[in-house]
């Protein structure tokens, strides 16, 4: 798989993602799965982030692959921190829902950490799917 191709797909990826957080923020609390509630809600956006910051640091990393590495952890952990602190946002305009709490956020935020982390181990098998030259 050529380069751009991976680094498309984990940006589609990303979208994807981002769509799905947004769209489940959307809901009403009645309109919640009861799955949602099964582990504590801290957990839900510390899992939930930490895949989306290994999306966004991997999509990154893919996508510039002379950038040093830092720097696309930096970058994918404040894109994931801003998208969170939007996502709690746009939460208090759904009924039903508070939205704005900064627990929520910090828990979006280690876990977007940890997921932009995760890729120091993992990148190397993501580069094994490209072609060589």
């Amino acid at each position: 798989m050529p380069r751009y191709a991976l680094a498309a797909l984990l940006w589609l990826g990303l979208t994807a993602w981002a769509a799905g957080i947004l769209w489940i923020s959307s809901m009403t609390r009645q309109e919640l799965p009861e799955s949602a509630f099964l582990f504590s809600d801290k957990f839900n956006h510390f899992v939930a982030f930490a895949a989306g910051g290994w999306l966004a640091a991997s999509a990154l990393r893919a996508t510039s692959p002379r950038s040093a590495i830092t720097n696309c952890l930096l970058l994918a952990i404040t894109l994931l921190a801003i998208f969170g602190a939007v996502d709690e946002t746009l939460q208090k305009f759904t009924p039903g829902r508070t939205g704005g709490d900064l627990h929520d956020w910090i828990a979006d935020f280690l876990g977007a950490i940890v997921g932009a982390l995760l890729t120091l181990p993992t990148h190397g098998r993501l580069e094994r799917f490209l072609t060589r030259p």
